[in-house]
């Protein structure tokens, strides 16, 4: 899906997602289409980015169908496309998970996924 090493390098040097990020302690389970990748953080850092190996839970899961990853992660995402939150009421993500670790961290998880999307364009 994405050079995950960019996006760990990208995300630790950049500074309105360690500013939102702090304090932040969480496993991630990013299920896109049939793959899924574990993101890991710590302290507000992202230790670790691998495929999912199962087992174990997640403090927060967000899934969709490949086709509304790709659609979320364009340069320039269409209508309900462009945030993490509208893109789960209008279309096929699925946010589980601990809701306070969801809530406080939000700002830090809609940084994330503008990583992902310069990323996935740059």
């Amino acid at each position: 899906m994405l050079d995950w090493d960019r996006v760990k390098l990208r995300a630790n040097n950049d500074g309105e997602f360690i500013i939102h990020a702090r304090m932040w302690n969480s496993v991630i389970r990013l299920n896109h289409g049939r793959s899924k990748t574990r993101i890991d953080v710590a302290n507000g850092s992202i230790t670790d980015i691998a495929p999912w190996r199962g087992g174990g839970p997640a403090d927060l899961s967000i899934s969709a169908p490949e086709t509304d990853w790709q659609s979320l992660l364009a340069k320039v995402p269409k209508p309900f496309y462009q945030d993490l939150y509208p893109a789960s009421l209008h279309h096929e993500f699925e946010i589980n998970g601990n809701s306070e670790n969801y809530c406080a961290y939000y700002p830090a998880i809609r940084r994330l996924v503008e990583i992902l999307r310069e990323v996935n364009n740059g």
